[in-house]
């Protein structure tokens, strides 16, 4: 799988340069079709931000599991 995803990010950075290289030269018609691309891309990401986990670290609990299993230990 790492694989394929280097793969992906490789092959989506080269169509964005390809996209862009000369983006002032485009059509107003060409230009809202690259910001509708864009525009699906980024409400796809919204759609997969269910599986992005943000791993909050509770120190309180942290520490009263250590003063729990160490105690007070004196080196």
């Amino acid at each position: 799988m790492k694989k394929e995803k280097k793969e992906l990010i490789k092959k989506f950075k080269v169509v964005i340069e390809d996209l862009l290289d000369n983006y002032e030269e485009y059509t107003d018609e060409e230009k809202a079709q690259v910001k509708e691309i864009f525009q699906k891309v980024a409400e796809l990401n919204t759609i997969l931000d269910k599986y992005d986990i943000d791993v909050k670290f509770d120190w309180e609990e942290y520490y009263a599991a250590y003063g729990q299993y160490f105690g007070m230990m004196l080196y």
